[in-house]
């Protein structure tokens, strides 16, 4: 098997395999088009893959004697285009590959390296175990997969990584990026050969015909290989940059040699091969003044053209790939998927959980009080409640205000449905008030054209960690009578003129689902002032009896209770609880980390039009950051976002969209009489927005990846 069996040395090696008597699995993406194995493809010893090598499957490797690895991003600038790419491909799927062929049984791994490993050296020629100094990406990329390819051998296992010199010559996979080749067709063409600097720095050189024997001499004498592993230099000869560029000059008499004042490139190095000659009889034979005149034949012969040398450029053909969308065939930003959130479970939480399990105490117990007595101290509230979810901590919360069969309650729809649930659960009916453009909270100022007289509580939601408008929702409260039950879902840890969220005495709801700024896996907390309520409230979070289990069952507990009212089994175990006694501690640093990615993203946005962050209302509030949410332009179709959606999928990039409004859920629609022409900002935001990821985990080059997703889906 051959991966980049499409490639300048692949397009060259298979047809000589095939001559060799061999069969031939040749394993490509093929970007520079089938035509390279054009004479080949139709052999019956041939099969053709299309596949990523990053993806290649053991079904394909199945049944295969000797695996050769071609597949990379070759030479220094093509390396230099994302480093991580250049690593994913030459370095972890080489591993991939040699893994995977070894499973399948193969006796041979033949690996594709370089001499730009030697990066600069003073010695004359350097042997095999000389120190290894790359200079490029492309040549750590290199010295990383040598070593890790060489941990791969063993018995019946043998790995061998090639170290060839800079390829010259012909090949059905063109390519005039290559030093000998790039000279040679610039003399035809523009009638001068550059050297830069004074072009003494050194280069190995190595025919591409002279390459593909050497892997065929590998193959077909199976004798010849090591034992173990191996690392050979394969060089025809070592020569200066401006040696080379004499020669061409004296196969194209009319081309000129100009020297121009860049510098003395630092990479200088020559290489002995004398070892792989020994051990296997390799010698390859071709010197650049063979590959100098055929060059410069086919390009007469072929009316070579500066087009045609642009379109073989490999950096070219690479950048085009790259900046084609993932869904139109073009290479992802990533190829590990970027979540949307992703919980920092660390190895404190891990023991504490660990503790609970083996304490033998698992539901609401000693752990969930200190939990709640850490909530409670951390938001400044007189009680926490801790529950099963944020949903639970709603539900008594307006259960314990006495919203019941009849009353309204005022919220906004966008937010989760839970939100609207449990007002329809208690029997009474939500009423949807539009919210504000600019950051997606209950609009303050249509409130009060909503009172009516079964008006019984206001129920805001701080969306995406943004605190809303407190201080007027609570005015039109007290001019009603009404009670005010705070959704933060989003937004523990967030502050409202100075005050952290939780801390004004309203019954408040907090969220610690696992995409939440802090989780216990699942979880809420209802945290709140009045002791009256607070107790209703306990009492309802199970089932409406008097005590938990901790004090029915514990050492020091009584087995008697009294049922007061009818509840619900929302309570918080202490595994849950386990989590949460070490993320609360970490939240504000999560927190921070939330606004910088946050910057980063607004910063980053600031050059791609039609695409707009919510924005801060009160600058001197804390926003938790929850959520970063984007909104496309006004009048944009939903299909757009929704194909938007899509393609940041495709490039490995995790999205979503909170919320489509309530009021358009099918639900809410068929049951309530408000009109979409009633939420028009609601309505046309539904449509328009999507949220980036946005957890403490990532890097700041994880944000980059997004940006460079959403660019191109505005290219």
């Amino acid at each position: 098997m051959v991966t980049g069996a499409g490639g300048y040395l692949g397009s060259v090696l298979v047809p000589k395999l095939l001559a060799a008597g061999h069969h031939v699995t040749a394993v490509d993406t093929f970007y520079f088009g089938r035509k390279t194995l054009e004479g080949s493809e139709d052999h019956p010893r041939l099969r053709v893959v299309v596949e990523d090598v990053r993806g290649l499957s053991p079904e394909v490797v199945h049944g295969i004697d000797t695996a050769i690895c071609l597949a990379a991003l070759s030479n220094d600038p093509a390396g230099d285009i994302d480093e991580s790419w250049t690593e994913s491909i030459n370095v972890d799927a080489t591993v991939h590959f040699a893994r995977i062929a070894k499973e399948a049984g193969a006796r041979a791994f033949l690996f594709a390296s370089s001499c730009s490993v030697y990066g600069a050296g003073e010695e004359r020629s350097l042997r095999e175990d000389a120190e290894v100094r790359p200079l490029t990406a492309y040549a750590r990329s290199k010295v990383a997969a040598e070593r890790a390819v060489a941990a791969e051998s063993g018995p019946g296992f043998t790995t061998v990584s090639l170290r060839m010199g800079t390829l010259f010559g012909t090949s059905p996979r063109m390519r005039y990026d290559l030093m000998v080749n790039a000279m040679t067709a610039s003399a035809v063409l523009h009638k001068e050969v550059g050297v830069d600097g004074d072009g003494q720095q050194r280069r190995p050189l190595l025919h591409v015909a002279d390459a593909a024997d050497a892997y065929v001499r590998l193959v077909t004498d199976a004798e010849r290989l090591p034992k173990a592993s191996a690392v050979y230099n394969l060089v025809s000869i070592n020569a200066s940059v401006r040696d080379v560029a004499e020669e061409v000059v004296a196969a194209v008499p009319e081309a000129d040699l100009a020297t121009t004042a860049k510098g003395l490139d630092a990479r200088d190095y020559a290489a002995d091969s004398s070892a792989i000659g020994r051990d296997t009889g390799i010698a390859p034979r071709r010197k650049p003044a063979d590959g100098i005149r055929e060059v410069r034949d086919s390009a007469v012969a072929g009316r070579l053209t500066p087009e045609e040398v642009e379109s073989a450029n490999t950096v070219r053909t690479l950048l085009t790939q790259a900046r084609k969308p993932a869904l139109h065939g073009g290479e992802p930003v990533r190829r590990d998927f970027l979540p949307l959130a992703k919980a920092d479970i660390g190895p404190e939480e891990e023991a504490e959980v660990l503790d609970t399990l083996r304490s033998g105490w698992l539901t609401t117990g000693p752990k969930t009080a200190r939990f709640e007595s850490m909530v409670a101290e951390y938001v400044g509230s007189r009680h926490a409640i801790a529950t099963n979810s944020c949903t639970g901590a709603l539900h008594v919360a307006l259960a314990a205000v006495g919203v019941t069969t009849g009353d309204e309650v005022i919220t906004t729809p966008v937010s989760w449905p839970s939100t609207s649930n449990v007002i329809w659960h208690l029997g009474a009916r939500p009423v949807f008030v539009d919210v504000e453009p600019g950051t997606l909270n209950i609009d303050a100022s249509l409130v009060e054209k909503a009172v009516t007289p079964r008006t019984k509580a206001i129920v805001p939601v701080h969306m995406a960690g943004q605190a809303c408008d407190m201080e007027a929702l609570e005015s039109i409260a007290a001019r009603h009578g009404l009670a005010v039950v705070e959704d933060a879902a989003h937004a523990i840890g967030a502050t409202y003129r100075g005050s952290r969220i939780g801390s004004r005495g309203n019954p408040t709801a907090f969220s610690f689902y696992p995409t939440k700024n802090m989780t216990t896996a699942e979880g809420g907390m209802l945290v709140l002032d009045d002791d009256a309520l607070a107790r209703t409230a306990r009492m309802l979070t199970l089932h409406g009896i008097s005590s938990d289990a901790w004090k029915r069952d514990s050492a020091t507990g009584s087995p008697h209770w009294h049922l007061h009212m009818p509840g619900f089994k929302y309570n918080m175990t202490d595994v849950q609880a386990a989590l949460g006694l070490h993320q609360l501690p970490k939240l504000d640093g999560y927190i921070d980390r939330r606004q910088h990615l946050s910057a980063l993203y607004t910063e980053g946005l600031a050059g791609i039009d039609g695409l707009t962050p919510l924005r801060t209302a009160r600058p001197q509030d804390r926003h938790a950051r929850h959520l970063f949410v984007v909104a496309l332009a006004e009048g944009t179709p939903e299909s757009d976002r929704d194909r938007l959606l899509a393609h940041l999928r495709s490039e490995g990039i995790g999205a979503g969209v909170h919320f489509r409004a309530t009021h358009l859920q099918p639900f809410y629609r068929e049951t309530l009489d408000q009109a979409c022409r009633d939420l028009p900002v609601a309505t046309s935001l539904s449509g328009r927005i999507l949220s980036l990821p946005l957890f403490p985990l990532m890097n700041d080059r994880d944000v980059d990846d997004v940006l460079d997703a959403l660019r191109k889906a505005w290219a």
